[in-house]
C-alpha cells in the first residue's frame, strides 16, 4: 500500500474503471477485510472466494457512482452492507436453512448511518476491520526497525516476560522497555492513521 494515499483520495481515483493501478492498490487494502467478514456471517470455506470476487466486483461496478461523505456514512460500512446483501442473496439461492439468512440479516442496503447494519453484522464487521487494520499497519512498519528493536516487540507480542526476553536477546531491562514502547509508539500512531484514512 501506498505510504501516505488517504481514502479519499483512492476512492477518487478508482471510480475511473480503467485505473488499473489504484483498483489493484484498492483491492489490496480491502480484500482481506472482505474475505474476512464473508468467512464469518457463515458462509462455507469453499464458496468465500467466489464471494469475495462477486463483492470486488459489485464494488468496482458502484465506486463510479457513490458520493462519499464520511459525516453520513464510513466507507467500511458501505462495503460491510454491500458484502452482508451479497451473502443473504447466496443464503437465499443456496436455499440455506433459516438461521444462515438470519445470521447475514434482511435488511436492504441503505447508504445512511451504521445503524442499518444489524447488530451481529456490524459486531463482526467492527472486529475484523481492527484485525485487518492491526495487520495492515503492522506490514507498514515492521521494516523501519531492525535487529533487537523488533525482535524485542515481537517476543513482548508472543507473550513473553521482561526477564525472558533480556536472557534471550542479551539487553538490559531499560534497553527492553524502550525498544517495546519505540515499537508500539510507531504501531499504535499506524493503525490510527489506516483506521482515519480507510474508513
Amino acid at each position: 500500500m501506498s505510504a501516505y494515499v488517504t481514502n479519499k483520495t483512492l476512492i477518487f481515483r478508482v471510480k475511473n474503471k480503467n485505473d488499473e493501478s489504484s483498483w489493484n492498490e484498492f483491492t489490496e487494502n480491502y480484500r482481506g477485510y472482505i474475505h474476512a467478514v464473508i468467512r464469518n456471517m457463515g458462509v462455507h470455506q469453499s464458496e468465500i472466494e467466489d464471494l469475495t470476487q462477486k463483492t470486488l466486483l459489485i464494488l468496482w461496478e458502484k465506486l463510479p457512482s457513490f458520493i462519499y461523505s464520511s459525516e453520513k456514512c464510513k466507507f467500511r460500512s458501505w462495503i460491510s452492507k454491500i458484502i452482508r446483501n451479497i451473502v443473504i442473496k447466496h443464503f437465499n439461492k443456496q436455499k440455506r436453512i433459516k438461521n444462515d439468512v438470519t445470521r447475514a440479516s434482511l435488511q436492504s442496503i441503505n447508504n445512511g448511518d451504521d445503524e442499518y447494519l444489524s447488530p451481529e453484522i456490524y459486531k463482526v464487521a467492527e472486529k475484523e476491520w481492527k484485525y485487518h487494520i492491526a495487520k495492515l499497519a503492522w506490514e507498514n512498519i515492521r521494516d523501519e526497525f531492525g535487529g533487537k528493536v523488533i525482535e524485542c516487540f515481537q517476543l513482548f507480542m508472543n507473550g513473553k516476560n521482561v526477564d525472558e526476553v533480556c536472557d534471550e536477546l542479551d539487553i538490559k531491562k531499560n534497553s527492553a522497555f524502550v525498544f517495546r514502547k519505540r515499537v508500539q509508539d510507531r504501531f499504535s500512531k499506524e493503525i490510527r492513521r489506516l483506521d482515519y484514512d480507510l474508513s
